[in-house]
C-alpha cells in the first residue's frame, strides 16, 4: 500500500471530528499532528487523539465508520473503553488511521484534557479542539523519556522556534517540573534559542 497522502489524512481527521463533535464526545487531538500545527510541518502518518469515550458512544461511533470505506472493531474498541489502551480506526482505501486513546487517569494528561482549547485548523475554517502549544511540549518530553525517540524532542523544539515569544515558558517550566522533565525542557530551550540566533 503506498503511504496516505497529506490531504487524505487530513480529509479523514475531519470527518474523524466531525463524528466525535455530532456524538457529543469530548476529545483532544495530540501527538505528531497537534506538534506540527504548531510547530514545524513534518511527515505524520497517522493522527492522535485522547477521547473521554464511554460505552454509550461506542455503537454509534462505529456506526459512523462504515466497512469496507472504514475499518473498526466494535469488540476492539470495547476493550479498549475497559482496559484503558488505544485503539484505531484505519481508512484501507487511502492508508490513514486515526489512534484513539481512552482519557488516561495519569493527572498531567487529565489537566491538559482540561486546558484543551479550539483552533482553526485548515484555511476552509475546520476547527477542533487542539491540546495547548505549552501542554505538547511537556507531553513530547514525556513522550521521550518514555519512548528514547528523537522525533518527540524535534516536535517540541519545533514548537518553541516557531511560537518564540507567543508562549508562556513559565507556565511550561511549571508544568515540566511537575511531569519531571525540567531538565530536559530547559535543554531544549537553549537548542531552540541557539537555532532562533542562527
Amino acid at each position: 500500500m503506498e503511504q496516505v497522502r497529506d490531504y487524505e489524512l487530513k480529509a479523514f481527521f475531519t470527518y474523524m471530528i466531525a463524528v466525535l463533535e455530532r456524538l457529543d464526545i469530548a476529545y483532544m487531538v495530540v501527538g505528531g499532528f497537534a506538534a506540527t500545527f504548531y510547530g514545524q510541518p513534518r511527515l505524520t502518518i497517522d493522527v492522535d487523539i485522547v477521547v473521554d469515550m464511554k460505552l454509550r458512544h461506542m455503537k454509534p461511533f462505529v456506526d459512523a465508520f462504515p466497512i469496507p470505506d472504514y475499518y473498526v472493531s466494535e469488540d476492539g474498541v470495547r476493550d479498549s473503553l475497559q482496559r484503558r489502551y488505544p485503539f484505531n480506526v484505519i481508512q484501507p482505501k487511502t492508508g490513514a488511521k486515526v489512534d484513539l486513546v481512552p482519557l488516561p487517569r495519569d493527572p498531567f494528561t487529565r489537566a491538559a484534557f482540561g486546558r484543551r482549547q479550539r483552533l482553526v485548523y485548515d484555511e476552509v475554517g475546520h476547527s477542533g479542539m487542539f491540546i495547548s502549544p505549552e501542554d505538547i511540549i511537556v507531553a513530547k518530553l514525556v513522550a521521550h523519556r518514555e519512548t528514547g525517540s528523537d522525533k518527540h524532542l524535534l516536535d517540541a523544539q519545533g514548537v518553541l522556534v516557531i511560537l518564540w515569544g507567543e508562549l508562556d515558558l513559565d507556565l511550561v517550566r511549571r508544568r515540566a517540573r511537575a511531569a519531571g522533565v525540567l531538565e530536559q525542557f530547559e535543554r531544549l530551550l537553549g537548542a531552540a534559542r541557539e537555532e532562533i540566533e542562527e
